[in-house]
């Protein structure tokens, strides 16, 4: 019963955040709810989850089941038409068996199949999906055609990627006709970079409604956390070394490189210490792809950003100075170890493998937090009603 009240509570919290973020102004967002809703209605599913059998799909697919069954059950609310899908029909039957659905409900979720790399079974499924979520990574390798695939048939896109070179390409081959056609291609669904971009945009809107006119400065401090990591994060993470190139990587580096228009004035943060409110400060481990992120989302939607910076605390005084030091070291030497081949293969031998990942109890107990300020140059002081702070046992709540 506690453990239902906790997620009852997360999701309910995880649906104000992403509703209150996702509000603009003027016609277009109406035009664009009016659109996807007649496509949702032409289509047989309203999400197709790709990858259903890998760990996080697996996790997913639990987590659309039990939000299935908590879903009212009188009009107007119909229920959600939802498929799994991926390559493996027999695995995917395993897993919809285990989902604990009654018979009904069970009926209702299809099962579909196709591999990443089969364009024409990919169209396939795209054309029975108003949503397609895609768990299968490494998005470099896995990602491209299904993407491909829901923007030839005007299908919304999310996945889970961390990968900024693949995230770049599909803005360069695919932005331009996904807004002709109205479709909604959203990388970085997950912990990177969701309490980033939306904790961005919580801040920034608050700002907004406060009166600010200048422009904006966001920082957000990680504190403390707990919990672990997937295989499928592993690989995604050591693929950039082992299939990028040296001149990609660097290009991963600059601040706007995800970003749409002309270059701001902003620079990152991924390595050296600093002091926030009078606490030491180091590198914090996925500013590397938060941080472009949010500059992306500050480019399309016109935020008046100055700058976004991500940071670790460490704490204050001589102790939290050592400990800085220490975090900007072994982050330098984190990457120059990665760039090695055989000290990247002893490193990898050591980490959860693709289809491995925290167990269920690691999970239950994992919870992060995210300090967000916001101040105005032009004014040099903080805005307190921008302030908020994030801290969570599963997605986040802004005070």
């Amino acid at each position: 019963k506690k453990r239902t009240r906790r997620t009852l509570a997360r999701t309910r919290c995880t649906h104000a955040l992403l509703a209150r973020a996702a509000r603009t102004r003027g016609t277009s967002r109406v035009y664009y709810t009016i659109r996807h809703r007649r496509r949702a209605m032409q289509r047989a599913y309203d999400v197709v989850l790709f990858g259903a059998s890998g760990f996080t799909g697996r996790l997913v697919a639990e987590h659309l089941a039990s939000a299935c069954g908590r879903a009212p059950k009188t009009p107007p609310a119909a229920p959600l038409r939802w498929a799994l899908a991926g390559r493996d029909r027999a695995k995917l039957e395993r897993i919809k068996l285990g989902l604990g659905l009654g018979e009904a409900e069970a009926e209702g979720v299809g099962v579909l199949v196709a591999d990443a790399a089969d364009g024409d079974a990919l169209d396939a499924i795209c054309s029975k999906a108003a949503i397609v979520a895609t768990c299968v990574g490494p998005y470099a390798q896995h990602g491209e055609a299904l993407l491909a695939a829901c923007v030839r048939n005007a299908s919304d896109y999310c996945d889970l990627t961390g990968e900024a070179p693949y995230i770049r390409r599909s803005i360069d081959a695919h932005h331009e006709a996904a807004k002709e056609r109205g479709v909604r291609l959203v990388h970085c669904c997950g912990f990177d970079s969701v309490p980033s971009d939306i904790g961005a945009a919580l801040v920034v809107r608050a700002a907004e409604e406060a009166g600010a006119d200048g422009p904006l400065s966001v920082a957000l401090l990680n504190g403390s956390a707990s919990g672990g990591v997937s295989g499928g994060t592993v690989a995604s993470a050591f693929g950039l070394f082992e299939n990028e190139s040296l001149e990609t990587l660097q290009a991963c580096a600059r601040p706007y490189y995800l970003a749409e228009g002309e270059p701001g004035g902003d620079c990152g943060t991924l390595s050296g210490v600093g002091r926030v409110d009078g606490a030491w400060v180091g590198p914090a481990l996925m500013a590397g792809i938060n941080e472009p992120v949010v500059r992306r989302s500050a480019s399309l939607l016109g935020w008046n950003l100055a700058s976004y910076h991500e940071r670790q605390a460490t704490g204050k005084g001589f102790g939290g100075l050592v400990k800085a030091l220490a975090l900007s070291l072994s982050f330098t030497m984190g990457i120059a170890a990665l760039a090695i081949g055989p000290l990247r293969r002893a490193i990898r031998r050591r980490l959860p493998a693709q289809g491995e990942g925290p167990d269920e109890e690691a999970r239950e107990s994992g919870f992060f937090s995210r300090r967000l300020s916001l101040s105005m140059p032009a004014a040099r002081r903080s805005a307190a009603c921008a302030c908020g702070a994030i801290k969570t046992p599963a997605m986040a709540q802004l005070r």
